[in-house]
């Protein structure tokens, strides 16, 4: 710094003021704007190579296809203020920015955004962003593909506070906000001696969307014996409402470490950590570590059970669901059930696949036999049953959602319930269909609670909040929720998915909260008759512990029989064998 009195930086900083009032230039990071002058270079030179001469078949020398420039342009057309970078891009063209990226990003990050800024102001001179306001989105770093569990709800946050001196009234700005309240250290103006009277200037502040949604791990991906994990992610700006509850989502960003704020407070609102002046020392007899537990482990009388002060979450970047054919099995558009854009629609779906599975589709349209050779191709591991697997193939693909001329929705989804004895591979159609289709939610219905299939209101741990939190039949919306053991279900725990069987919502009244879900999902449910053998003197309705209001739900009904035929025994052990 330059400047003859002599200068100390504050707490959030800002720096000091030199005696004529003019503020003093802040210690530059020379490493880091050397990082940011080269991930200029990078967005300024990508893609911008020539292209080899004709007739050159030398792979390694073919130019990229990617302009970010024309990102730029887009930017600019749609006003929009997020660049997305490929990782692979930066380590392609600098190894050594993308080492440094990847081992420091949070370091960097402040830096990158003016990089980003200075290349969108080269590019079009005419296109103003907000360097403090908004946030660049990259992708690089760290990701990690997971199924989002809970979303709270969209709130601001202060990232640049405006405070105005509660003495003299003058406006100090651009207070950097990072995980706390900060306020700033001494009031601009040289003869006002205020630190601590400030009043924050809405108007004069910058706030950005703020988000919090937690993501569940994958039960493909748990290890043997171990709990699926949760973690909490932090959106901010464009990436919130990116995702709802129930997809698969790829999060890009960096991993932080924050204080666990719930830990800190007491069930009546007091704040649990002791904090020790030096007037404060402990009395004779004391230990001189009581006081102290409120810093990492609460003590050795909670040896069992640690209580840690600080928690791990997940700072996003970059918030990308998987491909739309992954998140929903509705072959129908949304657009075309409106009546409108129809083709728009179908377009939109069509780009989602490759051109050799385009290829693959049209080949099979042209086959005669292809509706036997998908209902075949449905668990393929399980000995006959034909007739269930057309009807879960039905189910797959649906019916029609209909709107009558008074609004009523008549739902098209198709519900499939198959009852037999014991050892008939009816678990093996439901665990199949989870295995595959990847908005697929099993769920048990001896262990299911009405809570857990539909919906519940929990408190939330920091802010105190009522939240929603999604069951198994919200999260399968546009999918399939399979129900084993649907008969062991308790008769209250059906009722609750009456209104989500029929009208597909799911309506919650509690804690302030009044809200209509939508459950736009199949059932697929398999259930054991009575004393677990099927009586062929009896109907369906006293064979199956069914109440009859559920079972005017199901569109169809599967009923499989274990009879002793030692043929078709032998066919069946033949066919587990030559798996």
């Amino acid at each position: 710094m330059q400047g003859g009195g002599g200068t100390k930086r504050g707490r959030n900083g800002n720096a000091a003021l030199n005696p004529v009032g003019a503020p003093m230039e802040l210690l530059a990071d020379a490493t880091a704007e050397s990082v940011k002058l080269r991930f200029l270079q990078f967005l300024c030179g990508y893609g911008q190579q020539e292209p080899p001469p004709p007739g050159d078949d030398d792979d390694e020398m073919v130019a990229p296809t990617v302009n970010y420039s024309q990102q730029a342009e887009v930017m600019r057309n749609t006003e929009t203020s997020s660049l997305f970078v490929d990782f692979t891009h930066v380590l392609e063209f600098d190894p050594d920015l993308a080492q440094a990226l990847q081992a420091q990003y949070y370091r960097w990050e402040p830096y990158l955004r003016r990089a980003v800024f200075e290349f969108i102001r080269l590019e079009d001179a005419a296109y103003t962003v907000n360097e403090d306001a908004n946030k660049t989105q990259r992708e690089f770093f760290v990701c990690f593909y997971n199924f989002q569990h809970v979303s709270q709800y969209v709130r601001p946050e202060l990232l640049f506070g405006a405070f105005t001196c509660g003495e003299c009234g003058g406006d100090t700005t651009g207070v950097e906000q990072q995980f706390r309240y900060s306020e700033p250290v001494k009031c601009q103006n040289p003869y006002c001696p205020n630190t601590f009277t400030w009043e924050l200037n809405t108007e004069k502040s910058v706030f950005v969307d703020w988000q919090r949604v937690k993501v569940q791990e994958n039960s493909d991906e748990i290890p043997a014996g171990s709990m699926p994990r949760s973690m909490d992610v932090i959106l901010r700006h464009e990436n919130v409402e990116q995702a709802k509850a129930g997809d698969r989502v790829v999060f890009t960003g960096t991993l932080i470490v924050v204080p666990d704020v719930s830990k800190f407070q007491r069930a009546g609102g007091e704040t649990a950590v002791a904090t020790r002046s030096n007037a404060q020392r402990p009395r004779r007899g004391e230990n001189s570590t009581q006081g102290m537990e409120g810093e990492g482990v609460r003590g050795l009388k909670a040896l069992g059970v640690r209580e840690l002060t600080y928690k791990t979450c997940f700072l996003a970047c970059s918030v990308q669901t998987m491909e739309q054919r992954f998140n929903s099995i509705s072959i129908r558009s949304e657009f075309a059930e409106e009546g409108e854009g129809g083709d728009a629609g179908g377009e939109a779906m069509r780009q989602e696949f490759s051109e050799e599975e385009l290829a693959a589709i049209r080949e099979m349209q042209q086959d005669p036999g292809r509706y036997l050779k998908m209902a075949k191709s449905i668990c393929p591991s399980v000995y006959g049953h034909d007739e269930i697997r057309k009807g879960i193939l039905l189910m797959l693909f649906g019916g029609v959602h209909k709107t009558t001329l008074e609004g009523i929705k008549l739902r098209g989804d198709i519900n499939v319930c198959i009852v037999g004895d014991p050892s008939t591979a009816k678990s093996q159609f439901l665990k199949y269909i989870c295995g595959f289709l990847p908005r697929a939610i099993y769920a048990s219905g001896k262990v299911s609670s009405a809570a857990g299939l539909t919906a519940s209101v929990t408190r939330d741990a920091d802010s105190g909040d009522y939240c929603v939190e999604a069951g198994a039949l919200m999260l399968a919306d546009n999918g399939i929720c399979c129900i084993d053991e649907f008969d062991k279900m308790d008769p209250m725990d059906q009722v609750a998915i009456h209104e989500a069987m029929e009208q597909q919502t799911i309506s919650i009244t509690k804690a302030g909260i009044q809200a209509t879900l939508n459950a736009r999902t199949s059932i697929l449910a398999a259930a054991n008759p009575y004393n677990g053998r099927y009586d062929k003197t009896k109907t369906l309705k006293y064979n199956v512990n069914i109440s009859a209001p559920i079972m005017s739900r199901f569109d169809l009904f599967f009923v499989i029989l274990d009879d002793c035929d030692e043929v078709t025994d032998l066919k069946i052990a033949e066919h587990i064998v030559n798996i």
